[in-house]
This record gives C-alpha cells, structure tokens and sequence, in this order.
C-alpha cells in the first residue's frame, strides 16, 4: 500500500520543475546561475517547458482529487514551490541546476510509482 503524500510529493516536484524553468528564463536569473545571458531561443524554449509543466502539474492535480480540491492543491502546491525556488534563488543561485535535476529524477520516480503502483 503507498502513501497517500506520494503523489502530492510528485506534483510538488512537478511544480518546483516548472518555476524554476520559469526563473531560468529570465535573463537575471539565469545571468546569477550561469554567468551569461541566456539567448532569445533558450529563453523561449525554457518557458515552453515552463508552460507544459505547469500544465502538467495542474492536470495532476486535478486527476487526484477532482477540479474542486485538485484546484486548492494545486495553489498550495505552487505556492511551496514557490517558495523553495525564490530560497534557492536568493541563497545560492548556482544550485538551481542541481535542485532541477534532483527534482526531476525524484518527480519521475514517485509520480512512475504512483502509476505502477
């Protein structure tokens, strides 16, 4: 039997994905994580995963519990997200890559267990 904050804990990771893809698509931020400009094709294409995750994301929730409550756990899990990309940003901006990448091996592995499971 899994846990029952399995799948929230992969929305979170989904959302945290998605706002952090958003902050690299700004030129400061992505100036303070990598030390150069981002060009304009990087920038589009980062908040074009951006979007999709979002979308994604939304759509899990939703699949979870409904559009009534998957609609508040969706504000609530954006808003921790959120919170946790504008930490990274201000304390240590060059860990945001690695924050990504261990946010999307965690996310692919709750969510897929939550699938298969």
């Amino acid at each position: 039997m899994m846990p029952e904050f399995i799948p929230v804990l992969g929305i979170l990771g989904l959302s945290y994905l998605s706002l952090a893809l958003f902050a690299l698509a700004k030129f400061g931020h992505y100036k303070d994580v990598f030390n150069r400009p981002p060009q304009p094709w990087q920038s589009r294409l980062l908040s074009l995963f951006a979007w999709l995750l979002l979308a994604l994301s939304l759509s899990a929730c939703t699949q979870e519990q409904g559009w009534t409550y998957g609609s508040i756990l969706f504000f609530g899990v954006i808003s921790l997200a959120a919170l946790l990309v504008i930490l990274t940003l201000s304390f240590s901006p060059k860990h945001l890559p690695f924050g990504i990448v261990t946010g999307s091996l965690l996310t692919t592995t709750l969510l897929l267990s939550n699938f298969t499971g």
